[in-house]
């Protein structure tokens, strides 16, 4: 599965997420993979007032490439090189399915995103359609999902057959179109009345993701600790993904792979250090600081002086 960066179809949206039009560039590499049977999934950075308008469109897209079998929409994390932006106005995966059934009304509707199960439920949503140019049909609407998604999670002797289907169709390693999960889902839907579509649901299928990944904006030690997206580090931990690119982390293991110092503090932050102290537990406090004045309802003291 190749992951290929596809923030939009419109000039715009490329130069302001990337500096440059890449349109031509993004192009050329579907058809190329398209010629090699290589699969691909679309990846977009949607932003506020950026290209949030541009969903529906790249779903359209994504259907009428032969290469591509799933599109994940990730709301912008706010780290690294990013646009000026306003953290109260940050976009967030029930903004985006708003946004996909509005766009495409004639498509899709809100309950046709289920969480996905192996991570925190506000994470990840996903949706599995059948297309066949302007018929899409998603998978919810062919199967009552909420009478089984009960046998996936807080059961002691759950069906093995539709536990193992759901599992894995409804599932952050799930492949969309291939034949593990055409055969899951036949599986799923033996008995019913299921369209011949699915005979050819290799060819037809494209799984929709709206991916959201935490800053240092909404870092939540409870979504943390039920991460199933990780990064390897050289030391053998497992550190969750939004961990790895919120806290330092990242810093720390470029210092050590690369020997050079990675500053303790961001750019921005250098006009404060001759006022900054390290606490016996690692942390930072301000130099010079009233410890006598009474502090205020967060708790967070007076300000700098």
């Amino acid at each position: 599965m190749i992951y290929l960066q596809f923030d939009g179809l419109e000039e715009q949206t490329h130069l302001r997420l990337r500096g440059r039009d890449l349109r031509a560039e993004k192009e050329a590499a579907l058809r190329r993979c398209a010629e090699l049977g290589l699969a691909v999934a679309l990846v977009a950075a949607i932003e506020r007032g950026v290209n949030d308008h541009e969903v529906g469109a790249i779903i359209r897209h994504a259907i009428s490439q032969p290469a591509v079998r799933s599109v994940v929409f990730q709301p912008v994390t706010h780290a690294g090189r990013h646009l000026p932006f306003d953290p109260m106005q940050r976009l967030t995966n029930p903004d985006v399915i708003t946004s996909i059934v509005e766009q495409l009304p004639d498509w899709f509707r809100p309950s046709d995103f289920f969480p996905v199960p192996c991570c925190f439920p506000t994470c990840r949503s996903v949706t599995y359609v059948l297309a066949e140019g302007e018929t899409v049909v998603p998978i919810p609407r062919l199967l009552p999902l909420e009478d089984y998604l009960d046998y996936v999670t807080n059961r002691v002797l759950p069906d093995p057959s539709i536990r193992g289907a759901l599992e894995k169709l409804w599932s952050a390693s799930a492949v969309p179109g291939s034949a593990t999960v055409a055969g899951q889902l036949d599986c799923i839907a033996c008995g019913l009345d299921s369209p011949k579509i699915l005979d050819q649901l290799a060819d037809r299928a494209l799984m929709i993701v709206v991916q959201d990944f935490q800053d240092a904006y909404t870092l939540n030690v409870r979504q943390l600790m039920k991460c199933c997206v990780v990064e390897i580090v050289p030391d053998g931990r497992l550190i969750p993904f939004c961990a790895y690119n919120s806290v330092g982390y990242r810093e720390q293991v470029r210092e050590q792979l690369s020997g050079v110092a990675v500053p303790t503090i961001v750019p921005n932050a250098g006009e404060l250090t001759p006022v900054l102290l390290t606490t016996r537990y690692g942390s930072k406090t301000t130099a010079g600081a009233d410890r006598d004045a009474p502090r205020d309802a967060t708790n967070t003291g007076s300000a700098l002086r």
